[in-house]
């Protein structure tokens, strides 16, 4: 796939330079000016860009301006191209969760790129809580799944202004990352049809209202009409003489009686509009609720019905940021079950009113202790969930959470394991720091939201590929090293220690051979660098893998039948 850049070819093409900003961050470069003016720089390199087959790398600066023209359809083409090519491996790993029948767990988090506060070149950089202040710049909402390995693989990255808040990034990441793994959870449209049966009757009692409100205000018109005819007859017949004086004024009284009455009437009448308004417009939000349930329904409905083979158990694992009553019910309905904190501390003050005096707190870590609470009602959230207390003890005094969770399988987890698995979200906060310390990817290296938006998504690629590329590394070795195996199992010293090492490259009948200086950490140490490592696609587990390609299905039509 030819990736558009609408700027021409000189000496070096566009796409060229994007392999060098590729190859650049990889190298674990802080600055774009690394490219040449680093410790080790890549431009100076012919080796390295002979094995990217280019002809050679650009000066940083001309790659800048490559950054600057890319356009919003360069980033989705690159977008698309790392997806194509990483999904082979991430269905690997999925595909062995499913054989095992272990749990899909998507942990979702969200990390700030800061700039300088007095910077007015950033485009839609904005101030926001980043690194536990407020500053200007960026929201990077990310992510990733553990594979069956362990290892952590990013799935999708967002780009937001500084801003942007956890709780609009959810359904986003949800979204992309089905979209990525090519897997979802059973949609759970008995919950859907539950709403839908509570707005129903919603919906029938506010009709009931708006009809007999529109009754009342009708007979209140009609009572008007009725108190002005008498009014206007009573006036007329005061004018005439033909009455007695007893008569005129037992006349005058009820019209004195049917004036005062009218203002009063009018009144009512106006209120009673408003009210009826009101209804009318609470039943038409209701209608609109339910078309909308009904059509999400419907959807479920139709995912379910090309998703016959569903995981048994999906959980996306968030902070308590990413967490409204609005979020947990979409999960819900979507199949997956939650596993977070509550957002704020009134669900928390509120269970520890209703703890006994003496509760029994239990160990979970080493200074930390939970209280199961049962089921509990959050706001907004129409479905039950499953929360505990957990304490900490900061010097004398203890600080409170709440942790929530939801499972429907029958399967309950004791305190200690919820507490560690909850924990274990620290995959992705270690995936954070591992994308700042070894790709620095809060050092933008563009000014162009294109460029930065470019950096993003090869930062994430590079973080992937470190893993996928360590058994290749390994069959290539010649010895496996101490040291050499340590490294190999820590991304930033591979990246930061061994790419940066001088070595001497040959060519062989073998191919490649990569041999490490005396002078370098891994002295002797030689990679039989064997041409592009092959990588047995995955068929999928209960699912049959498609042929699509014109010139295979016409070279195996061709054969010959005997």
């Amino acid at each position: 796939m030819q990736v558009p850049v609408p700027q021409k070819t000189r000496r070096f093409s566009p796409q060229t330079k994007l392999v060098e900003f590729l190859t650049g961050i990889l190298s674990g470069m802080e600055y774009l000016e690394d490219l040449n003016a680093g410790p080790h720089p890549l431009t100076k390199d012919p080796a390295v860009a002979q094995a990217w087959s280019q002809s050679g790398f650009a000066h940083y600066s001309s790659v800048s301006r490559t950054l600057e023209v890319c356009s919003a359809q360069t980033v989705t083409a690159v977008e698309q191209v790392i997806s194509d090519f990483s999904r082979p491996f991430i269905a690997a790993q999925i595909n062995e969760l499913l054989r095992r029948g272990a749990a899909i767990i998507y942990d979702l988090d969200l990390m700030g790129q800061a700039v300088s506060p007095t910077s007015t070149t950033y485009p839609e950089a904005r101030f926001g809580w980043m690194n536990d202040s407020v500053q200007l710049g960026y929201q990077l909402a990310r992510v990733c799944v553990t594979g069956s390995d362990g290892k952590r693989i990013w799935l999708a990255g967002f780009h937001h202004p500084g801003d942007t808040v956890s709780v609009v990034c959810l359904k986003e990441l949800i979204t992309a990352a089905e979209a990525q793994t090519q897997i979802r959870p059973r949609r759970r449209t008995e919950l859907v049809q539950q709403r839908i049966r509570q707005q129903t009757q919603v919906l029938t009692r506010l009709r009931r209202l708006r009809e007999q409100q529109a009754a009342k205000v009708k007979g209140w018109g009609q009572t008007r009409e009725k108190l002005v005819g008498q009014c206007y007859h009573a006036v007329q017949q005061l004018k005439e003489s033909a009455f007695s004086a007893g008569k005129k004024a037992r006349l005058r009284e009820k019209l004195k009686a049917w004036q005062k009455r009218l203002p009063r009437l009018e009144v009512q009448i106006a209120r009673g509009q408003q009210v009826r308004d009101k209804h009318h417009t609470e039943t038409v939000q209701a209608e609109q609720q339910l078309a909308e349930l009904k059509t999400w329904s419907e959807k479920l409905e139709n995912d379910n019905r090309a998703n016959l083979q569903a995981p048994a158990y999906m959980e996306a694992r968030t902070d308590a940021g990413f967490v409204s009553g609005e979020n947990l019910t979409w999960l819900l309905e979507m199949g997956y079950c939650p596993n977070t904190k509550a957002p704020n501390d009134k669900t928390t003050q509120a269970l520890r009113k209703h703890l006994p005096s003496r509760p029994l707190w239990s160990p979970v870590g080493k200074n930390a202790e939970m209280v199961a609470c049962g089921e509990y009602d959050l706001h907004d959230c129409p479905y039950p969930l499953i929360v505990a207390l957990e304490r900490f003890k900061v010097g004398r005094a203890f600080r409170y959470a709440t942790l929530l969770r939801y499972r429907d399988d029958g399967r309950s987890r004791a305190l200690r394991e919820w507490f560690r698995h909850y924990n274990a979200r620290q995959i992705i906060e270690a995936g954070n720091k591992e994308m700042k310390g070894t790709f620095f990817v809060q050092h933008l290296m563009s000014r162009a939201l294109p460029g930065i938006q470019l950096q993003v998504l090869f930062t994430g690629l590079a973080a992937n590929v470190l893993p996928w590329c360590t058994p290749w590394l390994i069959a290539c070795s010649d010895q496996l090293t101490p040291k050499w195996q340590r490294t190999l199992n820590s991304p930033k010293n591979l990246v930061q220690v061994a790419a940066n090492c001088t070595a001497r490259v040959e060519q062989t009948p073998c191919g490649t051979a990569l041999q490490f200086a005396p002078e370098s950490p891994f002295p002797g140490l030689t990679l039989f660098l064997k041409g592009v490592p092959a990588f047995q696609l995955a068929l999928g587990f209960n699912r049959p893998y498609e042929i699509s390609s014109d010139s295979t299905i016409r070279a195996l039509v061709a054969q010959n039948l005997r």
